[in-house]
């Protein structure tokens, strides 16, 4: 009699598993042909089929084997909604990397450069990526430093790792914040979002991936996802390049990354006037009224104790470690710009657009770039990076 009630129950459950079948391929012709203006499928329904086929297997072995459990699959369970979909998400975002990826100029490192390729900077393919931090302080231009860093191809792009700490700077080891701080950090740069630390760095995960454009572009649609640490490692294990902003941790702890030999990392510390700082503060609520952000003697202090950290570290990594300051990358940002991506091992992308393309914009364009006093480039001028577009304007 158990045998038989066994029986009916795989039969049952195959039923329904062949139900899904013709529904997901049902759906799945539907939703392609509602969607091909859009040029892509990012919805995954075969792989459900797949695993409930998988399922149906499993459960005619288990009616010979009544001693085993079979656990149901994951894309048949209550979250089949995140399940669905994320080997297309990372297909895509493979194939898009790597689209990314072709022109680009990997690190000269001694005599091996031709060998270098894609894989060997992937961490899922074993590679080592090419690590890029910079440490600042609120208010400091970092964010814009930080977005240099997100627009290079490949790049997976951390955002304020210790955001959770809110308006709290961490100085030294004495600090009760400073190992989980250093870990917190090691562990994203090294694609794992295990653990507690990690798990309150994700409850403020918006306004943090908003920032790292090309995971935001499947949060979005995804937002689920977002909040799932073993995608958020599988995803950022495909990125060949790794770029982080950090302004709640001092340079006397910070530089401790540069002593772990497996992160490779580069750090530059980014300073800034503190005049200039401290005015940016003053228009931010959640600044006014901490110690550690409306301060000014504190700034100035950890100012002081990182020029003479500064120099330690410079002298122990001088080829990964250097420091910018803010009103040099301001008024000298092409320049600047092109030198610490060579520090960082990386180089400036070639121009998006040649002379051709800029000269027939600008026959397209004679009148609006006369009427507002654009000057128009020749094959000569449009190579010398000081080039100015400006004539004298009067709207009269």
């Amino acid at each position: 009699m158990f045998r038989r009630v066994k029986l009916l129950s795989v039969k049952t459950i195959c039923g329904i598993c062949i139900m899904f079948l013709l529904f997901f391929v049902w759906r799945t012709q539907l939703w392609t042909t509602g969607n091909q203006s859009t040029g892509r499928i990012i919805s995954s329904q075969p792989f459900a089929c797949l695993h409930c086929i998988k399922y149906i297997i499993d459960l005619l072995e288990l009616y010979n084997n009544t001693k085993e459990t079979i656990t149901p699959p994951k894309g048949l369970d209550e979250n089949s909604t995140i399940c669905i979909g994320i080997q297309d998400i990372i297909a895509d975002q493979r194939e898009s990397i790597s689209n990314e990826m072709k022109l680009f100029m990997y690190p000269a490192s001694g005599n091996n450069q031709s060998t270098k390729q894609l894989s060997d900077f992937t961490p899922e393919t074993g590679g080592i990526p090419i690590r890029s931090v910079v440490i600042s302080t609120w208010r400091s231009g970092s964010s814009f430093f930080g977005d240099i860093l997100n627009s290079f191809p490949g790049t997976f792009y951390y955002f304020e790792p210790l955001f959770h700490f809110l308006a709290t700077q961490v100085r030294n080891e004495s600090d009760l914040k400073a190992s989980l701080a250093l870990s917190n950090i090691k562990k994203l740069l090294q694609c794992d979002y295990s653990g507690p630390s990690v798990k309150e760095y994700l409850i403020h995960y918006i306004p943090i991936f908003k920032r790292n454009t090309r995971l935001w572009s499947v949060c979005q649609e995804n937002q689920k996802l977002c909040q799932q640490p073993d995608f958020l490692t599988i995803f950022c294990r495909l990125f060949p390049l790794q770029g982080m902003k950090i302004v709640r941790l001092r340079l006397p702890l910070a530089g401790k990354l540069l002593d772990d030999p497996e992160l490779n990392v580069r750090i530059a510390l980014l300073v800034r006037d503190p005049r200039g700082t401290v005015q940016s503060r003053k228009h931010e609520e959640w600044c006014i009224g901490h110690n550690d952000c409306d301060h000014p003697s504190i700034l100035c202090q950890d100012l002081v104790t990182e020029y003479y950290e500064a120099q330690l570290l410079r002298k122990k990594y001088p080829n990964r470690f250097r420091v910018v300051r803010y009103e040099d990358l301001s008024l000298n940002p092409y320049e600047m710009t092109k030198e610490i991506l060579q520090f960082y091992g990386l180089s400036m992308h070639p121009k998006d657009l040649s002379y051709e393309e800029v000269n027939a914009i600008q026959n397209s364009c004679s009148e609006a770039m006369k009427l507002w006093g654009y000057k128009k480039a020749t094959n000569f001028s449009i190579q010398i990076r000081k080039f100015d577009p400006l004539l004298p304007f009067s709207l009269t």
